[in-house]
């Protein structure tokens, strides 16, 4: 589920995943299609990240912590 607002009506709805129409992976963000329930058109929203810079910051080995 997403909660989106549309730019039409101004109203916030909360969306199924199943009115994703398209994602598009960007190199600085993910633009993703999402129908409209409110005004029925198809609206682009975008992340703050890629998918790739999330998860290879996720797999970095932790540095080593020096002894005292």
């Amino acid at each position: 589920m997403l909660l989106i607002t549309c730019p039409v009506t101004r109203t916030d709805e909360l969306v199924a995943d199943r009115r994703i129409r398209s994602v598009t992976n960007h190199p600085t963000h993910i633009a993703l299609g999402v129908e409209c329930p409110s005004c029925g058109s198809v609206h682009v929203y975008r992340t703050g990240r890629r998918w790739e810079s999330r998860t290879a910051t996720a797999a970095r080995p932790a540095p080593e912590l020096a002894r005292a």
